[in-house]
């Protein structure tokens, strides 16, 4: 008997990079490195490890949106991506939120507390992959909060308390239920919305907004990235309301009216 031969693909095939996008992931690397090194580091500059971290957000959403219009997409490329979100938004956002806001003490708390948030970030990553894989949820849409608003939540804090941390046992006890409220979202089944696949029938209007966002970025950053972080953390209670509202809109009464009896058409 003849062994069957097994066709084993090739080790460059598995690994193939694209270029471009590959770039932005490896940038989106270098801005979290940079921005750890600001949390940990001897100078620690906790406002500038933010910026780093609202850039690398940019970069990330750069890669995969490079990646589909090149139509360079690949297993690697996704792999690649998702092990520096663990790492940009996973670890250094655990930090940020471990060496803010345990200053004062109750460093051992702190340190689970930022730990739930790593593993929940972790997770949410894992989950997406095997999602994406298995293609069972739609392209616009998210299962749990991405990981990049959960770390731009904990930056938020940060900017809007202006880096003072939080001295009381309350004010402790307040940030720790956060940040274990951010985890719970990222790893939770809500619905998201995601804007990278949206088809706008308005470009001119797009481009009016993403250039005032853009602009507000630049300019009010220390109140521009709280805004957009807790507008697209409640968003889905807007759509919520939104689809309930247009869905009674067209059903007078809200209640559905049966439809007529549609005749055959086999054998037609």
């Amino acid at each position: 008997m003849k062994r069957k031969r097994i066709n084993r693909p090739k080790i460059s095939t598995l690994t193939r990079i694209s270029f471009l996008p590959s770039m932005f992931t490896m940038l989106n690397l270098f801005l979290g490195y940079q921005a750890l090194i600001h949390i940990i580091g001897a100078k620690q500059n906790f406002k500038i490890a933010i910026y780093y971290i609202m850039a690398s957000v940019i970069m990330d959403g750069f890669d995969g949106t490079i990646a589909r219009l090149t139509k360079t997409e690949s297993n690697f490329g996704v792999q690649l991506d998702s092990l520096v979100d663990a790492v940009t938004f996973g670890l250094v956002a655990s930090m940020l939120a471990f060496k803010w806001g345990f200053q004062s003490g109750y460093a051992q708390a702190g340190s689970i507390v930022s730990f739930v948030f790593l593993s929940a970030g972790l997770i949410r990553l894992a989950r997406f992959n095997v999602f994406k894989e298995a293609q069972v949820i739609p392209a616009n849409t998210f299962i749990g909060m991405p990981i990049p608003t959960g770390a731009l939540a904990i930056c938020s804090v940060v900017l809007l308390f202006e880096g003072r941390p939080p001295l009381t046992r309350m004010g402790l006890l307040l940030f720790s239920l956060y940040v274990l409220l951010v985890s719970l979202l990222m790893i939770s089944n809500i619905k998201y919305r995601t804007v990278k696949k949206l088809v706008l029938k308005n470009s001119l209007r797009t481009l009016f907004f993403l250039a005032l966002i853009v602009s507000c970025l630049i300019i009010f950053p220390d109140t521009t990235i709280p805004i957009l972080t807790f507008s697209y953390m409640l968003s889905p209670i807007f759509f919520y309301f939104f689809n309930r509202k247009h869905k009674s809109a067209e059903i007078p009464g809200g209640e559905k009216k049966p439809s007529p009896p549609q005749e055959s058409k086999i054998g037609a």
